[in-house]
């Protein structure tokens, strides 16, 4: 095994972990928690960047080359593998950095450290695993993300930084495998080479050498992430922001959950006038959900409050009055479109289906009413509304 520096997490003087009130719960307490840090260095000239990583390893933030003992046993383990890689049509590139990129993200050991300029990508790969393992395994442990402060950056496009790539590579340059040359990280910005990187907003941090030497402890900040949190950070990242296993590996594989979740939701009906009959009863039923929550909350703020303050307050009898307006509104479109539903000849509605419809509206109305009745929030002009 090659020979690994032990690194402790980086040391956070205001968070006592373990104690609930600085501990991670959800999307607030994490967007704080990086506000916080950025903050701290408002003094200076940085920019930030985001890497998360799903338990706590020994030795954090670590490329995958030196996870395994590949330079130990052939130092031109990277050359050859970029030759396998054109060979085999693995990679189109003609630059040695571009062929460890996609190396990096064809799952090949390189020498990059994968990082985000979004922090809620990096709080994605803090509470989710790889993708070839299920997505709560680890819940039972506690992940990292791991804030980056920088104030330089190497353009992948530029000369000096191929040149330093190539000379690690090639080995023809004695002088870069000097233990002093270990300590310069280099951050690499990002480039469009491909869905993956574009979806994780990706960019890298170089690391030299055969031996990977430690980030200095000034370049970065640990939060650490609850295993107790992770489920439901993932329900907020992909409610909230869209973040996702399908969106981050944009894969068509790894669409397959997504786009079955959401076939559930798709309306696949023909368009017809029955069938929009139907879907405006159902939009109905929606609001009349809403306002049956909405009137029950406010009688409940009500019947906590004095009667003064109650006699000043938004009386229960004016909202009831909003709500019957909306539902007059469908009474009256309804009674429109029976007195001119002879205008439909190219899609008629037999007289039974019609009734159904009116039935529905009937059926909703009623069940409100008698809902209303049962929280002790009044009664609507049934008899007035009613078809």
């Amino acid at each position: 095994m090659a020979y690994l520096k032990t690194s402790t997490l980086p040391m956070d003087k205001n968070i006592e972990i373990g104690s609930d009130r600085t501990c991670i719960h959800n999307i607030s307490d994490y967007i704080g928690r990086i506000e916080r840090y950025i903050y701290a260095r408002r003094d200076r000239e940085y920019f930030s960047v985001y890497r998360g990583e799903p338990c706590i390893y020994p030795t954090p933030c670590r490329p995958g080359l030196f996870r395994s003992d590949a330079l130990t046993e052939n130092k031109y383990f990277e050359k050859n593998l970029f030759d396998a890689m054109r060979q085999s049509r693995l990679t189109d590139e003609k630059c040695y950095l571009d062929n460890a990129i996609d190396a990096q993200h064809g799952e090949f050991p390189s020498r990059l450290l994968d990082v985000s300029y979004n922090c809620l990508i990096a709080l994605y790969f803090a509470v989710t695993p790889y993708y070839h393992k299920k997505e709560e395994e680890l819940d039972g442990e506690d992940g990292m993300v791991f804030v980056f402060f920088m104030d330089e950056i190497f353009s992948p496009s530029a000369q000096n930084i191929n040149d330093n790539y190539n000379a690690i590579i090639n080995r023809d340059r004695e002088w870069t495998q000097s233990p002093l040359f270990r300590k310069n990280h280099k951050f690499i910005d990002h480039i469009k080479l491909g869905p993956r990187i574009i979806a994780q907003q990706g960019a890298f941090i170089l690391f030299q050498g055969d031996v990977a030497e430690d980030l200095p402890q000034g370049m970065y900040y640990g939060i650490r992430i609850p295993g107790g949190a992770k489920k439901l950070l993932r329900e907020q990242l992909n409610r909230l922001f869209g973040i996702h296993t399908g969106s981050i590996y944009p894969e068509t594989i790894n669409l397959v959950k997504d786009l079955t979740r959401k076939s559930g939701w798709i309306n696949t009906q023909p368009y017809s006038c029955e069938n929009e009959l139907h879907y405006t009863l159902r939009q109905m039923e929606r609001e009349l959900d809403y306002y049956l929550y909405y009137v029950v909350s406010r009688k409940m703020e009500q019947d906590r409050k004095s009667e003064a303050d109650r006699e000043n307050g938004e009386q229960l009898q004016n909202i009831l009055g909003h709500v019957e307006g909306v539902i007059n509104s469908y009474r009256e479109g309804l009674i429109y479109f029976m007195q001119d539903r002879h205008l439909c000849k190219e899609d008629t509605i037999e007289e039974l289906r019609l009734q159904a419809v009116l039935s529905d509206y009937n059926r909703q109305l009623q069940a409100f009413t008698e809902r209303l009745a049962a929280y002790g929030c009044g009664r609507l002009a049934w008899e007035v509304l009613k078809l």
